[in-house]
């Protein structure tokens, strides 16, 4: 072709830019772990010096907010945001997925982000103003987003309340196999779970600690994961084995130790960790090898904890130190670039609730030890239907007939405790400040609800007096490469309950490790008769 020739066929094609976007790849840009631990850094640096200012300022205006506007603002402003299609859309569009739909358990119905379309950037928002507003006013219970709360000494009607206190400890072990020519030794995993009873007796403070000391083959059917299961699982399927046998541990253990008590069941139990299982997912409950066996239990195991909480009127409390939801701190850092300082950077990176609430509650003026009068966040529902994710998948209103397509489709498993969970499992969720400086870390609270238990203000005024009555102390074992280690305040009973399950946890595994080579010396000796 002549250069003419060329030219002049090029003039004649015609560009057409939208087009070119429909059929074009958006390739985004590789993800940097140095500079996103840099602006973490940096993020971390800017809000403790805001601790003593403009964060001390957000503290005030927060005691006076509705959080329903609040939330309902929030989500408003999000979707103007994500809508202008600017650089930090996506940003955006994924912190409100994670307040509206993983913290709230909004679905689709309510509020949802409609991905771009093929070779575009736009995203859209749907939302119904009127669904989201009534979803708010179902799951916040308070009258501002943070509240002063007072104890009211006759709230246990002139009695001192018992407290419980469990936790779970994995051990990792291995027994030396007596081989002629080699060293060589065999793995496992032991957990153990272990609680403290606290009660006043006399005017006295009483700690009665509670332990299984010797597991029988039923229990540790569960409490020990064998070498077999790393040659037969899957490595994902091995580490939720570990996770649920933990879970499924405590449960056995709270409900036969605790909310069985011979005596009394106690008030209040706080429990180390979520009261959700960690392995939540319908889909995980109904796989045919060991991690469905452990799945299927721990669901089984905790319905009979909420069921029999339910019957008996405790008030079952778990006390999570690792948090990953950002449903506070999210609202508390876009309220502070909203309202208070115009150069807050939003959305850079959001603190999660554990961090965020830790600074904003903590107080110079906070009395140590009493807690007759201090500040709470309002209280937040979370359901088992959005720890499983349903939300995402199906409308909750149809949720029986899903579950009875579910069934049909899978006769083989009977998917009754899961369907139960979904209709009782009702948490709610809040911070309570006991701090006087954010290195001090706070636990999130979160508690069972049933209607037998009255109303909600009175049961977080309830855990707040058990805090008082047992004590509150340090627990530095989760301290994580700090310098100066970085410790949480938790209940008494449940540090109590965390050492002990350590210490009992160490004898059984010994014990475990004896019992296993005394297996294996009757097994050889049988071999040889």
């Amino acid at each position: 072709m002549s250069p003419e020739s060329k030219s002049q066929s090029n003039s004649q094609l015609e560009f057409n830019f939208d087009k070119v976007l429909q059929s074009a790849k958006v390739h985004s840009r590789p993800h940097d772990p140095v500079a996103t631990t840099t602006d973490f850094m940096q993020r971390a640096v800017e809000i403790e010096k805001a601790w003593g200012t403009t964060l001390h300022k957000a503290r005030e205006d927060l005691l006076q907010r509705d959080p329903r506007e609040l939330y309902f603002d929030f989500l408003i402003d999000l979707k103007r945001q994500i809508e202008k299609n600017s650089s930090r859309s996506e940003v955006y569009a994924n912190l409100l997925t994670s307040v509206a739909i993983r913290g709230f358990g909004m679905s689709k119905r309510e509020i949802w982000t409609c991905p771009p379309t093929r070779g575009g950037t736009r995203r859209q928002v749907d939302f119904d103003e009127n669904a989201v507003k009534s979803h708010l006013d179902d799951h916040i219970v308070g009258k501002y987003f943070l509240n002063p709360i007072t104890i009211d000494k006759t709230i246990w009607d002139g009695r001192l309340p018992t407290i419980g206190g469990s936790d779970v400890s994995q051990h990792r072990s291995k027994v030396p196999v007596p081989a002629r020519f080699f060293n060589r030794s065999v793995p496992f995993v032991l957990n153990n779970a272990a609680g403290t009873l606290y009660t006043v007796q006399g005017g006295t403070p009483k700690f009665d600690n509670i332990f299984n000391p010797k597991p029988d083959e039923e229990l540790l059917r569960w409490m020990l994961i064998d070498p077999s299961y790393q040659d037969d699982l899957e490595p994902e399927d091995y580490q939720r084995c570990l996770y649920s046998a933990m879970d499924i541990g405590q449960y056995k253990f709270d409900l036969a130790y605790l909310l069985k008590a011979n005596r009394r069941s106690p008030d209040i139990i706080f429990r180390d960790g979520s009261l959700f299982p960690q392995d939540a997912y319908l889909d995980n409950f109904l796989i045919e090898n060991r991690r469905g066996d452990f799945t299927r239990e721990a669901i089984r195991e905790m319905l009979d904890c909420l069921s029999y909480a339910r019957e008996v009127g405790g008030i079952y409390c778990g006390v999570s130190k690792n948090v990953q939801l950002k449903i506070y701190s999210a609202i508390v850092d876009w309220y502070v670039a909203k309202h208070i300082d115009q150069n807050w950077r939003f959305g850079n990176y959001t603190f999660n609730d554990g961090q965020m609430m830790s600074v904003l509650l903590a107080s110079p003026s906070f009395l140590g030890d009493n807690l007759e009068q201090t500040v709470t966040t309002c209280l937040i529902r979370r359901s088992f239907t959005t720890r499983a994710n349903l939300n995402t998948k199906i409308d909750l209103d149809n949720l029986d007939n899903y579950f009875r397509t579910y069934q049909d489709q899978h006769p083989e498993v009977d998917i009754t405790p899961y369907r139960r969970l979904c209709k009782i499992a009702h948490v709610y969720m809040f911070f309570i400040g006991h701090s006087k400086n954010p290195q001090q870390q706070l636990p999130r609270y979160e508690f069972f609800y049933s209607e037998s238990l009255g109303n909600l203000e009175k049961i977080t005024q309830k855990i707040l007096s058990g805090i008082q009555s047992c004590g509150f102390t340090i627990d530095r074992d989760h301290s994580f490469m700090a310098e100066q280690p970085v410790t949480y305040i938790i209940p008494t009973v449940t540090q109590h309950a965390h050492i002990l399950s350590k210490d009992v946890g160490k004898q059984i595994d010994s014990a475990t490790g004896q019992w296993i080579m005394s297996r294996f010396k009757k097994m050889i000796k049988g071999n040889h008769e």
